[in-house]
């Protein structure tokens, strides 16, 4: 008796722990979905937004296209429900939407946000050489680094993504960034200096600052009105992105062959909604990734090359060589560009971050994918 006993205390005490358990406290679903549990193979239903244009080549070009993939690879067990243009989420509320559970999948562009990802602009500094291919293989290196930084112990994922309780994967490096106006030529030294221009982030503002440049900070989708109401002169940016802000008809004289850096973008979900997802599922997701990454990277190719055409056809813009720059100019950027690196580790170390490291690994790995740097760079380990 006594053993039946404890057998159907054993019994009672257990059936309650599956009563409670099946009564919600087992963590949450992914906001939008109808499934009750992840692994009966019932339909999962996640929202992902932007707030960029749905021009945007990150939407089109990437996340529309990996969405499709994965429901193909999932056979319709994962639906996704699209959001851009700031319809359900403004630019820069990204990551917030994810925490509150508004959205399940955003594209962040962490540059805007570096008090969360401090050293999320390490991309942007200026080189010798690079392209397309070769930024998007030295961000998916950065993204995949175990290298530990400073005295943290975590690595640039770590640092960035998994210590603000993100699951992320790269977007791409998105195209190289130059310089754009509506006109306004640098054939000198005092051309270049004194004029406005938007900046995108704290790592172009020390470069306009080592260039004599005014900086006009705001982010790409505010940047179309401002420059169209004259409230500046030129951007940084690249013509990769014009269509996606509007700048195709603009911007009149762009310098080629400046190679100051790509963007960054990831695309993210909170660790506990990637955590709650099947295997099955996260493996597609994957699979759609590693398909698609290189897809994305030629898109903004093809875009450039497009926005190129259009400019000088339509707009009468003209593209000029940073080669053909008379020389002054030419010495007056490029140590401008030297400068930032040094300047961008001092800001990152003052802040706490290990910029010195980020920025040596930053270069190696750019060197190991095919770009070039400048050489008093290749000493920054004695700096």
């Amino acid at each position: 008796m006594k053993k039946n006993r404890k057998f159907f205390m054993t019994l009672l005490v257990s059936m309650s722990i599956l009563m409670l358990a099946a009564c919600g406290g087992g963590g949450s679903d992914p906001a939008g979905s109808d499934n009750t549990s992840n692994d009966t193979g019932e339909t999962i239903t996640l929202r992902a937004a932007t707030g960029l244009s749905d021009q945007h080549g990150w939407w089109t070009a990437f996340m529309v296209p990996w969405m499709d993939r994965v429901e193909e690879l999932t056979d319709g067990q994962v639906q996704f429900e699209g959001f851009s243009g700031g319809e359900l989420v403004e630019v820069g509320q990204e990551p917030d939407a994810l925490k509150n559970g508004t959205i399940d999948v955003a594209i962040l562009v962490p540059f805007y946000h570096e008090n969360m990802f401090p050293a999320s602009s390490i991309t942007f500094l200026p080189v010798s050489h690079t392209d397309e291919f070769i930024s998007g293989e030295a961000l998916r290196k950065l993204m995949e680094s175990d290298v530990e930084l400073g005295d943290t112990g975590k690595s640039y994922y770590e640092s960035h993504y998994a210590d603000n309780g993100f699951f992320s994967l790269t977007l791409n490096a998105g195209a190289v960034y130059s310089i754009s106006t509506t006109g306004y030529e640098f054939n000198s030294v005092d051309d270049v200096e004194g004029i406005s221009m938007r900046t995108p982030n704290l790592l172009f503002e020390l470069m306009a600052e080592n260039m004599g440049v005014n900086s006009v900070s705001m982010n790409i989708v505010e940047a179309f009105d401002a420059l169209n109401r004259g409230a500046f002169e030129g951007i940084f940016h690249t013509p990769a992105d014009w269509t996606g802000a509007g700048f195709q008809d603009l911007l009149t004289y762009t310098i080629d062959d400046l190679f100051l850096g790509s963007s960054n973008g990831v695309f993210a979900m909170t660790q506990e909604t990637w955590d709650s997802l099947p295997s099955e599922v996260q493996d597609a997701m994957l699979q759609a990734h590693d398909e698609l990454y290189e897809d994305g990277i030629q898109e903004w190719i093809d875009r450039a090359d497009a926005a190129r055409s259009y400019n000088m056809e339509e707009a009468d813009g003209q593209f000029i060589s940073f080669n053909d720059l008379p020389e002054e100019v030419q010495e007056h950027i490029t140590d401008a560009n030297v400068q930032t690196w040094y300047d961008y580790i001092e800001f990152l170390e003052n802040n706490g971050y290990p910029g010195k490291d980020i920025a040596i690994l930053w270069r190696d790995i750019m060197i190991e994918a095919g770009g070039e740097v400048p050489e008093e760079l290749m000493d920054l380990e004695n700096y």
